[in-house]
C-alpha cells in the first residue's frame, strides 16, 4: 500500500473510534451552534461534524486533510495557514476567517479555535476545534467605526459652521442685542438639523421636513402663509446643515422684510429633480409675493446672502439666484446630489 493509502486507513481508523463515535458525545456536538471538527499533529482533518457539512455543503469525506480549506475565502487561505503553522508553537489556534455558506453561495466571519491534545511526553497528538459564526458583530463593528468617523467628521464639521456663523454675525450686526438674537436663532437652525441626524445617523435627512422645521419655528401656517410641492427628496447629511442655515436665512428674511412680515404675503417653495451633466440636482425655488419692497434695508447684503451667494456654491457646488421684484423676494437654488456630501465634507465653511 502507498504512503497516502496507510495515511488515510489510519485516519479512517482514527475518525472510527474517535470520541464522536460516542452517543453521548454526539449528541452534546449537535445541540451546539459552532462547527467542530477534529485534525492530525499536522493540521490535516480527520472528521468534521455534521454542522459544518451542513453550513459549507462539504462532506465528512471532502472536508479531510487539508480539503476544508477550499471553504475558506481565498483572501483568508494564506493567514489561515500561517496560523496553523504557528499553533503547535503558541500552543493554540484562533484565527478569524471569512467560510463559504452553501445555502446563499456568500461568506460569513467565523472564528476557529482549536486546542491541542496531547500525548505522555507532551506532544501534540491532535486538535480539537470550533468554528464560531461571528459575522453579525463584526457587521456591528464596522458599523460601530464607521459612526464614529462619522461623528468626529460631523464634530469637525459643525465646528467649523459655528465658528463661521459667530464670525459673520458679529460683522453683520448693529448692537450686541442683535448679535445674540440673529446668533441664537442660526444656531437653533444646525441644532435642528443635528437633531434629526441623531435619529437617523446613517440616513439623509427629507427636504420636505427641512423646510417645514424652519418656517414652523415662526409658527408659519402650511397653507395660509406658505405652501410646498415637490417630489420626495433626501438630503445627504453632511449637506443638509448648509441647505437649512440657507432656508433658516431666508425665513428670517421672510419674517423681517419679506412674507411673512406683512398680512397678505405668502410663500412658495417648489421643487423638482433634474439631470444634469455631472448628475441628478435639486432645484429649489422659494418665492415670496403679495408685498411691497420698501426701502434698502431688506435689500443689505448681510449673513444671509453670505451663506446663499458664497457658503451654498463654495461647500455644495450650488448656484444660487436671488432677485428682490416689486412684490416679493425669488431665489432658486440649483444643487447637484450626486456629491453634494463629498462636497461638504471636503470644504468645511471658514
Amino acid at each position: 500500500m502507498s504512503d497516502r493509502t496507510n495515511q488515510q486507513t489510519e485516519d479512517e481508523s482514527r475518525a472510527g473510534s474517535g470520541p464522536e463515535r460516542d452517543d453521548g458525545f454526539r449528541l452534546l456536538v449537535e445541540t451546539i451552534p459552532q462547527l467542530v471538527w477534529r485534525a492530525r499533529a499536522d493540521g490535516d482533518w480527520v472528521w468534521s461534524s455534521r454542522q459544518w457539512q451542513d453550513f459549507t455543503g462539504q462532506s465528512d469525506g471532502a472536508s479531510r486533510h487539508g480539503g476544508w480549506l477550499a471553504t475558506v475565502h481565498p483572501d483568508d487561505r494564506a493567514r489561515t495557514e500561517a496560523a496553523w503553522a504557528g499553533a503547535e508553537a503558541e500552543g493554540r489556534l484562533r484565527i478569524e476567517h471569512r467560510l463559504l455558506q452553501a445555502a446563499t453561495g456568500g461568506y460569513r466571519w467565523f472564528e476557529t479555535r482549536a486546542l491541542p491534545a496531547r500525548d505522555a511526553d507532551g506532544r501534540v497528538r491532535e486538535w480539537f476545534g470550533t468554528a464560531t459564526d461571528i459575522h453579525d458583530l463584526k457587521t456591528l463593528q464596522e458599523q460601530q467605526a464607521h459612526l464614529l468617523a462619522e461623528l468626529q467628521h460631523r464634530v469637525r464639521n459643525t465646528l467649523a459652521t459655528v465658528r463661521a456663523i459667530a464670525r459673520r454675525s458679529a460683522e453683520t450686526s448693529d448692537s450686541v442685542e442683535d448679535y445674540a438674537m440673529h446668533l441664537d436663532g442660526r444656531l437653533n437652525a444646525v441644532s435642528r438639523v443635528q437633531s434629526a441626524i441623531i435619529r437617523n445617523p446613517l440616513g439623509d435627512l427629507s427636504l420636505s421636513l427641512l423646510v417645514a422645521d424652519e418656517l414652523f419655528a415662526y409658527h408659519a401656517h402650511e397653507g395660509t402663509d406658505f405652501t410646498m410641492t415637490g417630489p420626495p427628496v433626501q438630503i445627504p447629511a453632511r449637506a443638509a446643515e448648509r441647505l437649512a442655515l440657507a432656508l433658516h436665512e431666508l425665513a428670517t428674511n421672510a419674517v423681517k422684510f419679506g412674507a411673512l412680515a406683512q398680512g397678505d404675503g405668502a410663500i412658495t417653495i417648489a421643487w423638482t429633480l433634474e439631470e444634469r451633466g455631472t448628475g441628478r440636482a435639486l432645484v429649489l425655488d422659494w418665492t415670496e409675493s403679495g408685498l411691497t419692497l420698501g426701502g434698502p434695508e431688506s435689500r443689505r447684503y448681510g449673513f444671509g446672502m453670505d451663506v446663499l451667494e458664497r457658503m451654498l456654491p463654495h461647500d455644495l457646488r450650488a448656484e444660487v439666484v436671488v432677485a428682490f421684484r416689486g412684490d416679493g423676494l425669488t431665489c432658486r437654488i440649483v444643487m447637484p446630489l450626486c456629491g453634494a456630501a463629498q462636497a461638504a465634507a471636503a470644504r468645511p465653511h471658514a
